[in-house]
């Protein structure tokens, strides 16, 4: 097995300068239209966390406390008001049979 190295980023990527962070699950990656317009009126400088399982939640805990310790301001958003804006809830329906 090789073993890992590791260098310096590329010049670009050291010079750009991240206006917000946010931290979601993966599985929500795909409703990135959703959260990221929230992200984006959120003040320069600020992290949007939406934690996902109990799990996730433990983990975003102790994140969201280290970047508050670091003067960050963190704004948690529950995943439910996320989903509730996604997928509209649909109404099972008994259709009659014809045969």
């Amino acid at each position: 097995m090789k073993p890992l190295r590791i260098s310096n980023p590329p010049a670009a990527l050291r010079k750009a300068r991240l206006d917000n962070i946010t931290l979601v699950p993966a599985s929500l990656l795909p409703l990135k239209g959703t959260y990221q317009p929230i992200a984006n009126r959120l003040p320069k400088g600020s992290i949007l966390c939406v934690p996902g399982t109990q799990r996730q939640q433990r983990i975003l805990a102790k994140v969201t406390q280290f970047f508050r310790q670091n003067g960050r301001s963190v704004v948690t958003l529950p995943l439910e008001r996320l989903q509730k804006k996604t997928s509209p809830k649909t109404h099972a329906q008994t259709l009659p049979l014809a045969l």
